[in-house]
């Protein structure tokens, strides 16, 4: 850490005067908004805070007292704070974290957040006779028991019973994957099955929620026939795992299952997040024969390119890497629950505070909600795999290069994918930037198709249903230039973009429709377990 102040300090000392002027500039500015404030309270006898628009005092309570000028006081504060920070004129990644922790900083002191000087849970204790303190208390000691606060009614839960419930069987298991093949929902079947592979880093039903979400379900009513991986959740014995496994015994084995029960060598594989950047590590080493096997490669909001990660950037760079490197090696995994509350930390009043308040402050039961659930069923990476995705990918940006990185035995390239490859970004993901995954493009050699949808990392892409979808989503630009000009130049359409690439499949990879099969599986590759499996109940 004193390492890290000096780089700092000696960033600072070189900035020219501007900096410090700037910052001069809102020091002033908030003395003296602060001596107005106070000195209108002084002589109007009651705080003469101006009007917000934060959500966070929204609430008739904040008006009355003491409490205008306290909120007031603080969004002074936490506004020159933040401005300070962003005016420190730093090399970038040093800004950006900068800025970003600042704003962390701000929002942790938000007086809403204690009870002592929030007006809400005050008011309501009264209320209550004391009910709601005595039920936040109880909320929180049970969080405490779970190690992490609840966002969501997980009782109200349970996958394979109102969670991931479309019909089908695993049909093949390894020690890290489980394949389940869907019984179809249609007379007759498009011939060309479509593979999904999920990310590891989440668990894989988030494609199959409930019946109004289920883009499974949806494949099928549209006469598709589905197959989907299950990464199974790893424990420290498979701490030493790395890409070559999950690629070969993963996605490799995954393919061989699905051509030969389908009979089909024209798959038409799908990945999403990580999941699609391993679909293109595989693809890129992938034998000739297995990719003979295969029609069409999708990916949604995936990176190939990692210059610009997006806000994941601030936790990676070489000192948060290395002083996590001690707990990957304690561990032997990097725990599920460590991924999901860096991600919480991009959004911490709408995915922390939020919660911090209604929970323990209120002492209100938060309500059930789906997405939300499978987002707190975390799941763990490797050692080994974590380590290489997050040093050879996110900080040295060697996917993207041909021959920088070698899986499986073979320098990887990825313009070796020849295949037609649609890719679908979502202009409000925060964990994969659209105008960095449309540099995908350039860096295959097939036909490409990309799509850009309106929503965010999960509600733009595979929460996306035509039934009741409030999406738009842009297609056809030129993808010749760069992001802006593809942007440009595309065609806005409303709804979901689910119809849309279904279409793209039958124009790239044209296939018959005939009889659904009478039974799921082969004799090679026989039901053993009902879906979703057992592997997606392994907990962390």
């Amino acid at each position: 850490m004193s390492k890290d102040l000096f780089k700092l300090f000696e960033a600072m000392r070189k900035t020219d005067n501007s900096v410090f002027m700037d910052w001069a500039n809102t020091m002033l500015r908030y003395q003296s908004d602060m001596a107005k404030l106070w000195l209108g309270t002084a002589l109007h006898g009651e705080a003469a805070a101006a009007e917000t628009q934060d959500r966070r005092f929204g609430d008739e309570a904040w008006s009355k007292g003491i409490f205008p000028i306290l909120r007031h006081s603080y969004e002074l504060t936490s506004k020159a704070m933040v401005d300070m920070a962003d005016k420190a004129g730093l090399p970038e990644q040093e800004q950006e974290k900068l800025s970003f922790y600042a704003r962390i900083a701000a929002d942790n002191m938000a007086p809403s957040n204690f009870l002592l000087t929030n007006p809400e849970a005050q008011q309501l204790a009264k209320e209550t006779g004391g009910q709601s303190l005595f039920d936040g208390y109880q909320n929180l000691l049970a969080d405490l028991e779970k190690g992490y606060i609840s966002t969501t009614d997980e009782e109200a839960f349970e996958v394979g019973k109102n969670l991931a419930t479309t019909p089908g069987a695993v049909i093949y298991r390894n020690h890290l994957i489980e394949l389940i093949q869907y019984e179809p929902m249609t007379a007759k079947t498009r011939k060309a099955p479509i593979l999904i592979v999920p990310p590891c880093v989440n668990k894989f039903y988030i494609f199959d929620l409930n019946e109004k979400k289920s883009m499974i379900r949806y494949l099928l009513e549209q006469g598709q026939s589905v197959y989907t991986m299950v990464w199974r959740n790893p424990g420290p014995e498979l701490g030493d795992l790395g890409w070559d496994e999950y690629i070969a015994d993963g996605i490799f084995e995954a393919i061989n299952a699905t051509s030969a029960v389908s009979k089909s060598k024209s798959i038409d594989i799908l990945g999403w997040c990580n999941g699609g950047t391993m679909l293109t590590a595989a693809l890129a080493v992938m034998p000739k024969a297995l990719k003979s096997k295969l029609g069409t490669a999708t990916f949604l909001s995936s990176l190939i390119d990692f210059s610009d990660p997006g806000q994941i950037r601030v936790f990676i760079d070489d000192t948060q890497v290395k002083a996590y490197d001690q707990r990957l090696k304690a561990e032997k995994v990097a725990p599920g629950r460590d991924i999901a509350n860096a991600m919480a930390m991009l959004h911490v009043n709408e995915s922390i505070w939020n919660f911090v308040v209604s929970n323990y402050l209120m002492g209100k039961s938060p309500a059930p909600f789906d997405v939300l659930y499978w987002n707190a069923d975390t799941q763990n990476l490797p050692a080994k795999w974590y380590s290489y995705f997050v040093e050879e990918m996110y900080m040295a940006n060697r996917l993207k290069e041909p021959g920088a990185l070698t899986l499986c035995g073979t320098p990887v390239d990825t313009r070796n994918i020849d295949l037609p490859c649609y890719f679908l970004a979502a202009d409000g993901d925060h964990i994969v930037p659209w105008k960095t995954s449309f540099t995908a493009t350039h860096l295959v050699s097939g036909p490409t198709e990309f799509v850009l949808t309106t929503g965010g990392h999960v509600s733009g892409t595979v929460i996306n249903h035509p039934a009741k979808s409030r999406r738009k989503f842009w297609t056809g630009g030129e993808t010749t230039g760069d992001a802006d000009n593809w942007h440009e130049t595309a065609t806005l359409t409303d709804g979901s973009w689910w119809p849309h690439w279904l279409d793209w499949l039958d124009t790239q990879n044209p296939a018959e429709r005939g009889a659904k099969p009478k039974a799921l599986g082969n004799k090679t590759y026989a039901p053993m377990d009902p879906a979703p499996g057992i592997y997606v109940h392994e907990g962390v």
